[in-house]
């Protein structure tokens, strides 16, 4: 079974992809995620309609199953009900096989999620007790400004949305992601990961 991922940012897709290629999923390859123009504040419509070329792609490739991820951004709608308006609008074409998780509220807030991976890059992340009790225990998703907080733990430049991203992915353990944000797990779930079959809610007990 084949597996197509489309993201809503380009410089995140490149970043994701090093995450995904080392999700393990019975019988199933992921593909690389590709990139669509998706203004996640639009209508679902308007989303279905910036994804549409890129689902004839991953159509043309044969994938079995399609997962979209949108940022939540400030949208005041729960990630539920964002996904499934968006869902609903896809199934309206006739696209059944495609599923759609909200990343609450941004790609950073899972970057953030694994604390453990910036004492890795030490170099360039000087971590703090309140930057660790800010995320864990599985509190990634309510940070409303990721991106503030890890300005606030980098040495020199601020945060880079395409280069410190993909160093991070890099480095990331998919288990840490999961313990700290439940859009991940609910990512992880719509894959098809064995952890996360029956719910997403909490973090898997095996972890």
């Amino acid at each position: 079974m084949k597996i197509g991922i489309i993201v809503d940012g380009d410089a995140e897709s490149q970043a994701l992809k090093l995450l995904t290629q080392r999700i393990a999923i019975s019988d199933a390859q992921i593909l690389d995620p590709l990139y669509a123009n998706i203004q996640p504040k639009s209508a679902p419509g308007q989303i279905v309609k910036s994804v549409k070329p890129k689902l004839d792609i991953l159509i043309a490739r044969q994938v079995s199953k399609i997962v979209v991820l949108i940022d939540r951004e400030d949208q005041p709608e729960c990630p539920s009900e964002l996904a499934q308006g968006i869902e609903n609008a896809f199934r309206k074409l006739g696209h059944s096989n495609v599923h759609v998780a909200i990343k609450n509220r941004r790609f950073e807030n899972w970057l953030i999620s694994d604390t453990k991976v910036f004492k890795k890059l030490s170099a360039r992340y000087k971590t703090t007790e309140a930057f660790i009790s800010t995320v864990i225990p599985n509190k990634a998703d309510t940070v409303e400004n990721a991106t503030g907080l890890l300005n606030k733990i980098c040495v020199g430049p601020e945060y880079h949305k395409r280069r410190d991203a993909a160093q991070i992915t890099k480095h990331q353990d998919i288990s840490e992601i999961s313990k700290n944000s439940r859009s991940f797990r609910r990512f992880l779930r719509l894959l098809g990961h064995q952890d996360y079959e029956t719910q997403s809610k909490k973090p898997s007990a095996s972890k």
